[in-house]
């Protein structure tokens, strides 16, 4: 019969966390101090596999050259990179993105003395303007990949309160499944 409970137990049982059976004892000094001794099948059945979501943002602020857009558009992207962006160039949900894709896409204006010495030489030689725009993207950082969970896009024309200067903000949320692994800390309290 159960006397008390507490916020984290329902008649007795924990509501939080892993109980695995252990026991403790020396093993050839693999769990010398602090370290502790895994059994591969609680690694192959995900007993200790985590869920971790990130969020990323970008903004398309104002520039003394004009201002930033968030596009589909982006130079020297082949299609494969594109593929998973909406017309507006925003990721979309349920999309699978690794290392380098690219979450929004964006570009920004740079100015003439921005341009390298091939596109001075083209200005010169055709006498016209190509869009002069680099690529400032919002792409997925090394170790960051998993799947889109939610894009939430914030503009001052839906009430949302942005800082100065900025004329839209998108915040993508990303879900990363990680198995337990050498290194990763566990409490035993």
């Amino acid at each position: 019969e159960v006397l008390a409970d507490g916020p984290s137990m329902e008649q007795g049982e924990l509501a939080l966390g892993q109980n695995p059976l252990i026991a403790f004892m020396t093993w050839q000094g693999y769990n010398f101090e602090d370290a502790i001794v895994l059994n591969e099948r609680l690694v192959r059945e995900d007993v200790y596999t985590s869920i971790h979501i990130e969020e990323y943002d970008s903004e398309a602020r104002d520039t003394k050259l004009g201002p930033e857009e968030m596009t589909r558009e982006i130079p020297n992207t082949g299609e494969d990179q594109l593929k998973d962006l909406d017309a507006d160039g925003i990721i979309r949900v349920g999309a699978e993105v690794h290392d380098g894709d690219i979450l929004v896409g964006k570009v920004t204006p740079k100015g003439v003395t921005e341009l390298s010495a091939e596109e001075r030489l083209l200005h010169a030689i055709f006498g016209e303007k190509a869009r002069e725009v680099r690529d400032t993207s919002l792409r997925v950082p090394h170790g960051g990949g998993g799947v889109v969970q939610n894009v939430r896009i914030y503009t001052p024309e839906n009430g949302d309160e942005l800082a100065p200067g900025v004329n839209m903000m998108v915040r993508v949320y990303i879900a990363q499944k990680r198995k337990i692994q050498v290194g990763d800390k566990m409490a035993g309290r």
